[in-house]
């Protein structure tokens, strides 16, 4: 395991010292590095902060012992949520994901829901506390990141999106909400898919009227977004 076994991690090191050996001559800003996906929460006997940072710091100081100006991305804990303050000193761009609520991106995604979601509406309904998740929710949550980008710490939303199950009008209305707040900290973003259930081609929707392009079927209200944002 990559937290607690010297060998992996030795391992880890190695192959960010190949590919930083490799790409040295192409210009940073051509070329970045993202250390790793999706980092799970922090939890006792599996992973602490500490462990995390300690491992990411190593790697990010291969590869500028190589290439100082190289950007170095790291997601942040509980799968790109929270923020590392910790690691704001070292110049290491943090990386958010962006598809909370899961009640929404993921809705009936076999890998994450077994069927027991209900179904999604913007804002969502009451859960057992009586919460809601809403504009003002999402806002709260992305704060944290905003204040990175306050600090000219560099933040890039690695990934967003939503599953081709969740009804197109609740997925627009939530992702519209979404986008806004990340182009309001001037964090840019990467769609997870171009093409596919979550893309903008072939997305394999039925709820919505596709337009032709070059044989492909398009999510034109989708792409518009995109390009708004």
């Amino acid at each position: 395991m990559l937290w607690r076994d010297k060998t992996a991690q030795d391992a880890f090191n190695f192959h960010w010292e190949v590919f930083a050996k490799r790409y040295k001559g192409v210009s940073p800003e051509k070329l970045s590095f993202n250390l790793l996906n999706e980092a799970p929460s922090p939890r006792e006997g599996y992973m602490s902060r500490e462990d995390y940072i300690t491992i990411m710091s190593n790697a990010a100081a291969v590869i500028r012992s190589y290439s100082p100006d190289r950007p170095v991305i790291v997601d942040g804990l509980s799968v790109g949520n929270d923020v590392i303050p910790e690691m704001i000193p070292l110049y290491i761009i943090q990386s958010v994901h962006a598809y909370i609520p899961a009640l929404i991106s993921h809705y009936r995604a076999s890998w994450v829901d077994k069927g027991t979601f209900p179904t999604p509406t913007w804002p969502t309904a009451p859960d057992s506390n009586g919460r809601v998740w809403d504009r003002q929710r999402l806002e709260e949550h992305y704060k944290q990141w905003g204040e990175l980008t306050a600090q000219r710490v560099g933040v890039h939303c690695g990934e967003c999106g939503c599953w081709n199950r969740t009804p197109y009008q609740v997925f627009i209305a939530w992702f519209g909400d979404v986008m806004d707040i990340l182009k309001g900290y001037g964090i840019g973003y990467s769609l997870w898919q171009f093409r596919g259930g979550f893309g903008i081609i072939d997305s394999g929707r039925d709820d919505i009227e596709y337009e032709d392009w070059y044989g492909h079927k398009l999510d034109r209200t989708l792409l518009t977004m995109l390009q708004k944002y």
